[in-house]
C-alpha cells in the first residue's frame, strides 16, 4: 500500500507540474486514485501556501490594516490576517513593550517570543488579532511585524496621516501637533525593466522600481506575469502577493521601492510579445537581451534600440542589449544556430598534494580542482589512479566507470566547478603523470610529502627548482669541491684524489658538515712544505693543528647525528613532529561527553576513555528541528542518507619534507614529473659511508708526510703550486 501511495503522489505531482493552464481540479483525477488523495496530502499543510519567496519557508499568511491607537499611558492595536494555513502572527511591540491582554478572534491568546518579538499561534481562516499596550511616556518608536504594509496610526485622537517608519522598520511615534507634516497627494511613479535570459526553458526576471508619495494603501498590478511564463520567485521589501490570475498585489508606503519578480517560460519561446496593461502600470518599458551562446546563437529583432547607459537600468544589466518596448510590441528570435560546435576548452586550474607512502609503494593523493567546464561535463581519472572520494560543492558524488573504459569518474552537472578528490595511486612512483585526470589544465601546481628516510635526488618535468640534491649545487660549490680533491692528489697522493672527491661531494650539502675546514688544512698544510725553519713556519704548524681541532671538534657531533639518523630517520628533525599535536584536555573533554560511544582515532582514544569513565554520563542532545519548515519537506539536491558512497583513503596527516612543484603554463594529460629519490636503504648505507670517509680522510689529512728523499723536488713543486693556490 505504501509503494501505491507514493505512486499516487508521484503522478499527482507530474500532474501538477505539467505545463497545463489550470492546476489540476480532484474531479480530474482518475476514480480509481481520487480516494487516495485526502491520504496524500495529509502532512501537506502548507499546500495552499506560497513557496516563491523561499521554497523552505512558505508564505502562509497576508496581512490586513494594522491599526494603532497610542496615548502618553498606553495603547490599543487591532489587526486582521489572512491565514493559508497553521502559522505564526506577528504582532506589535517588543521586549520593552511586550502586548498585553491580547485577544484572537475575541478569545484569550498565548503570546510567545520568537526573535525577540511577540506572536501568537494561528489556525487556517480570517482571524483578528486585538490587544494593548502598558507604558509610562509615549515611546518614540513601536515596532510593527515587518510584513505589515497597511498601519493607521492614531497619536492622543488624532490620526497621523503620513506615519513614517525607520530604516529598520520600526514605526516613529509623533504627535501630530508638532510633527508639521506636510500634505501629500497620492502618486506612484513605476518603472518596469525585463532581462530576457535565454536559457533552457527562458527566464524573464521582471524588476519594478516604484516611487510612492501620498497615503499607504493597496495597490494591484494587472497581468504582472508574463502569458504562458510560470513564477519562480518573487522578492520585495513591501507585502506582495501574486495571485493566481497573475494579478500583483501590493501594500505601498510612501518612498522608493524595488521589486523583482522571477518567471520561466512553459515552452519553447520564439517571440516575446508586450501585452497592453491598465494604469498605474506605465506604457513602455525597457528589455535587456541575455544571450547563451552555448546553447543557441539567435538574432533578435523588434523593439526599438537604446542606450543602456542612458535608460537607468540595473547595474547588472547595464553590459547586455535594450530594447524600448511599447504595448503590442515584440521581441522576435530568430535561430541561427543550435549548441556551440566549437566551444571554448576548458579552463581549469588543479592543486594537488602527494603522500608518498613510507614503504614507497605508491601515493595518496589530495586534488582541488576549480574553474569551468564548456564541454565534455564529465571528469575521468587516467588509468593507475583509483578515486576514492569525490566531492562537488562540498556534496558527495558517485563514482562511476564509462562501458568500455578503464578509468573512474564522476559526472559534471554545472559548468563552475568546485570538486575536491581524494585518491590513490599505485604505479611507477617515479613516473608520475602529472595532472592524473583526463583532462587539460591551464594551471598546475602540487606540493609532495616524502615521510622520513626518503629524500628527492633530483626531478624533472617541473619548471620551478625544487630543493633537491642536485639543485643545490652551484657553480662555487663544484670549483670549492674540484680544487680540494686536486689539492689533496697533489699534496697525499693520486690515489686520495677520489677519496677526496668522493667524500667532499657526499658531504658538502649535509647539515653541520664539515665542508671549508678542509680548505684551511689543506693550504696549511702546502705552506708547511715550502717554508724554512723558522718563527713563521711555527706559525703554520699552530694554524694547522688549530684548523684539525676545528675539524675535530665538528666531525664529532657530525658523525654520531648521521650514525643516529641512519637508525632512526624519525630523529632527523627533532624539533619538527610528523603528526598532528594532540587536543588539550579541555578538547579531549569536550569529545568525550559530546561523542559519547563514537570511535575516536587511535591517538585519543586512551585519554577520551580515561576522562569518559569518570564524568558523568550526559544523555544526547535532540537534534533541532528546522523552524518554519514545511512538514515532510525534502530537498531535491540532498544526498538520501542511505545510499552507499565512496568515502575514499584515510587521508594523511603528518607533514615531514615537503616539496613545492609548479609549472607556469598549462599542463598537458600526458605530461610526465620524473623522480629520482634515496630510499632508507639507500640514506642508511650513504650515512655510514659519509663516517667512513670522513674518517679515512681525516686520517690522512691530519698524518703529516716526511720528506722522502728523491722526492722532495716533486713534493715541493706540488707544494709551491698549492701554496699559490689557496694563497691568492
Amino acid at each position: 500500500m505504501e509503494v501505491r501511495a507514493w505512486r499516487m503522489l508521484g503522478v499527482l505531482m507530474i500532474l501538477w507540474g505539467s505545463p497545463a493552464a489550470q492546476p489540476l481540479q480532484p474531479a480530474e483525477v482518475p476514480q480509481a486514485l481520487r480516494d487516495w488523495i485526502p491520504w496524500v496530502l495529509h502532512d501537506e499543510k502548507t499546500l495552499a501556501c506560497t513557496y516563491l519567496n523561499d521554497a523552505r519557508q512558505p508564505q502562509c499568511i497576508w496581512p490586513g490594516m494594522l491599526e494603532l491607537s497610542l496615548g502618553d499611558s498606553g495603547g490599543y492595536f487591532q489587526q486582521t490576517w489572512e491565514v493559508l494555513a497553521k502559522a505564526w502572527l506577528p504582532l506589535p511591540g517588543e521586549a520593552k513593550r511586550w502586548p498585553q491582554e491580547v485577544r484572537l478572534n475575541g478569545e484569550p491568546a498565548t503570546v510567545i517570543a520568537r526573535g525577540g518579538h511577540p506572536h501568537v499561534w494561528a489556525t487556517a481562516g480570517q482571524q483578528r488579532l486585538e490587544g494593548r499596550f502598558e507604558w509610562a511616556a509615549l515611546p518614540q518608536s513601536l515596532h510593527v511585524p515587518p510584513g505589515s504594509g497597511l498601519v493607521s496610526l492614531r497619536v492622543a485622537g488624532t490620526p497621523v496621516k503620513f506615519p513614517l517608519f525607520s530604516p529598520g522598520g520600526d514605526l516613529w511615534v509623533q504627535d501630530p501637533s508638532q510633527a508639521g507634516a506636510v500634505e501629500q497627494t497620492d502618486r506612484l511613479d513605476v518603472r518596469v525593466f525585463r532581462s530576457v535570459i535565454d536559457d533552457i526553458p527562458m527566464q524573464l526576471v521582471t524588476r519594478l522600481q516604484l516611487d510612492v508619495s501620498g497615503v499607504q494603501r493597496e495597490v494591484v498590478f494587472e497581468k504582472a506575469l508574463a502569458d504562458a511564463f510560470l513564477p519562480l520567485a518573487l522578492t520585495s521589501a513591501l507585502p506582495s502577493r501574486l495571485e493566481a490570475d497573475g494579478r500583483l498585489r501590493l501594500q505601498v508606503r510612501p518612498g522608493a521601492w524595488a521589486l523583482t519578480l522571477v518567471s520561466r517560460s512553459l515552452g519553447p519561446v520564439d517571440t516575446l510579445r508586450l501585452a497592453s496593461r491598465a494604469a498605474p502600470w506605465p506604457a513602455e518599458e525597457v528589455w535587456v537581451f541575455d544571450a547563451r551562446n552555448q546553447l543557441r546563437l539567435v538574432e533578435v529583432s523588434g523593439g526599438q534600440d537604446i542606450d543602456p547607459r542612458q535608460a537607468t537600468l540595473p547595474s547588472e544589466w547595464s553590459g547586455l542589449p535594450a530594447y524600448r518596448m511599447r504595448a503590442g510590441d515584440a521581441l522576435s528570435f530568430s535561430v541561427r544556430r543550435r549548441g556551440d560546435p566549437d566551444p571554448e576548452p576548458n579552463r581549469l586550474a588543479l592543486e594537488r598534494t602527494l603522500w608518498l607512502d613510507f614503504t614507497g609503494e605508491g601515493f595518496t593523493v589530495r586534488d582541488n580542482i576549480s574553474g569551468t567546464m564548456t564541454q565534455g561535463w564529465r571528469l575521468d581519472a587516467q588509468p593507475g589512479m583509483a578515486l576514492g572520494q569525490v566531492m562537488i560543492d562540498g556534496i558527495p558524488q558517485f563514482i562511476t566507470r564509462v562501458a568500455g573504459h578503464q578509468s573512474e569518474g564522476v559526472e559534471v552537472r554545472h559548468g563552475i566547478l568546485s570538486l575536491q578528490a581524494d585518491s590513490r595511486y599505485g604505479g611507477d612512483v617515479g613516473a608520475v603523470n602529472i595532472v592524473g585526470w583526463d583532462e587539460d589544465f591551464h594551471h598546475v601546481q602540487a606540493t609532495l610529502n616524502l615521510p622520513p628516510g626518503w629524500r628527492l635526488l633530483h626531478v624533472s618535468g617541473v619548471d620551478n627548482k625544487p630543493n633537491t640534491w642536485l639543485q643545490r649545487w652551484t657553480l662555487l660549490d663544484l670549483f670549492l669541491v674540484l680544487i680540494a680533491a686536486i689539492a689533496t692528489g697533489r699534496l697525499f697522493g693520486w690515489l686520495w684524489l677520489p677519496v677526496a672527491l668522493v667524500t667532499l661531494a657526499v658531504l658538502w650539502h649535509e647539515p653541520l658538515a664539515p665542508r671549508y675546514v678542509w680548505l684551511n688544512i689543506l693550504a696549511a698544510s702546502a705552506l708547511l712544505r715550502v717554508v724554512p725553519d723558522g718563527r713563521f713556519q711555527q706559525l703554520v704548524t699552530g694554524y694547522r693543528y688549530l684548523s684539525l681541532l676545528a675539524l675535530v671538534v665538528i666531525a664529532i657531533p657530525f658523525m654520531v647525528n648521521e650514525v643516529r639518523v641512519a637508525i632512526y630517520p624519525q630523529l632527523e628533525r627533532p624539533w619538527q613532529g610528523a603528526l598532528p599535536p594532540v587536543p588539550t584536555d579541555a578538547v579531549r573533554r569536550d569529545v568525550a561527553g559530546k561523542v559519547e560511544g563514537a570511535a575516536l582515532p587511535a591517538p585519543y582514544a586512551d585519554s577520551a576513555e580515561h576522562e569518559r569513565s569518570a564524568a558523568p554520563r550526559v544523555p544526547a542532545a535532540a537534534p533541532l528541528a528546522r523552524e518554519a519548515q514545511a512538514p515532510g519537506y525534502r530537498s531535491l539536491n540532498e544526498i538520501d542518507p542511505d545510499a552507499r558512497l565512496q568515502t575514499g583513503p584515510g587521508l594523511p596527516q603528518w607533514r615531514w619534507t615537503q616539496i613545492p612543484l609548479q609549472w607556469n603554463g598549462p599542463v598537458d594529460r600526458t605530461q610526465q614529473l620524473v623522480l629520482t629519490y634515496l630510499s632508507p636503504t639507500m640514506n642508511f648505507g650513504l650515512n655510514l659511508a659519509r663516517v667512513l670517509l670522513l674518517v679515512l680522510l681525516t686520517w690522512r689529512v691530519a698524518r703529516r708526510s716526511s720528506r722522502a728523499p728523491g722526492r722532495a723536488g716533486v713534493r715541493g713543486a706540488a707544494a709551491h703550486t698549492v701554496a699559490g693556490v689557496f694563497t691568492r
